[in-house]
């Protein structure tokens, strides 16, 4: 269940970069060129305007069907809650910490979250995501070069963590929005590629989102997500990032 954790941007408004851009500009040039009309697509001045949105739908896995509720709280908060068929498991994070309900290991108490699964949920819990202020966050960017994902051609970034964890984002050169993000991450002390999908993007509040999620584990399909419902400014109470039987609960 610990994959959970790694899991959890087609349209108009500009145009893509040419050769001749590219190579009159330096590495950084580019990076920032790229990323401006990924942010102006998506609607980034939008979201830098909200404050939390819960996500609904199901994942797949296998033959087995979860449904999940996540929850997104500025500035590093979030909570996933997997429902499956004859129980829940819960991952939260927010921050600085984590914990996780997960009876599958046994326990229906939680759990405080791993060192490396701490690092790692600064990435899925932030909340204007890994691209937004990279620099002030302590990562670095480069464009690597133009490929092409499934025939459309794409830019490639990769972005590198303080921690050495490295995410190539590949963003589609004409409709400015990721198509696909791969990792290499260790797990119980295993080397594990990630590839992920993102597919079928819908404007919510001016803000664009992608409602379709595959990811695959070391070449193989682990996880499909399938977005019903995206909320924004919903008041989530601060109490549902708090690990219970904290002393600082919210009664």
């Amino acid at each position: 269940m610990r994959k959970i954790i790694f899991l959890l941007s087609l349209i108009l408004f500009s145009f893509p970069l040419t050769f001749a851009q590219l190579e009159d500009e330096t590495n950084e040039d580019i990076v920032n060129d790229i990323l401006t009309l990924y942010f102006q697509t998506i609607g980034q001045d939008k979201l830098l305007k909200t404050n939390t949105y819960v996500t609904k739908g199901v994942m797949f896995q296998g033959s087995t069907e979860i449904t999940y509720t996540s929850y997104n709280k500025r500035p590093m908060n979030y909570r996933l809650e997997a429902k499956f068929p004859n129980m829940e498991v819960v991952t939260v994070f927010n921050g600085d910490s984590g914990w996780v309900i997960n009876p599958i290991t046994g326990s229906s108490y939680a759990q405080p979250m791993e060192i490396d699964d701490i690092e790692r949920s600064k990435l899925q819990a932030d909340y204007d995501g890994m691209f937004y202020d990279y620099e002030k966050k302590g990562y670095t960017v480069e464009f690597v070069d133009k490929e092409s994902v499934d025939f459309i051609e794409v830019y490639v970034l990769q972005l590198t963590t303080p921690n050495d964890d490295i995410i190539t984002a590949y963003i589609d050169v004409q409709a400015n929005v990721i198509l696909k993000t791969t990792s290499h991450i260790m797990v119980d002390d295993v080397q594990e590629d990630y590839e992920v999908y993102y597919k079928d993007y819908k404007y919510v509040n001016n803000i664009l989102m992608p409602y379709k999620i595959e990811m695959n584990v070391n070449g193989k399909l682990e996880t499909r997500m399938v977005v019903s419902e995206i909320t924004f400014n919903v008041e989530i109470p601060d109490s549902m990032f708090q690990m219970p039987g904290s002393s600082d609960m919210e009664q």
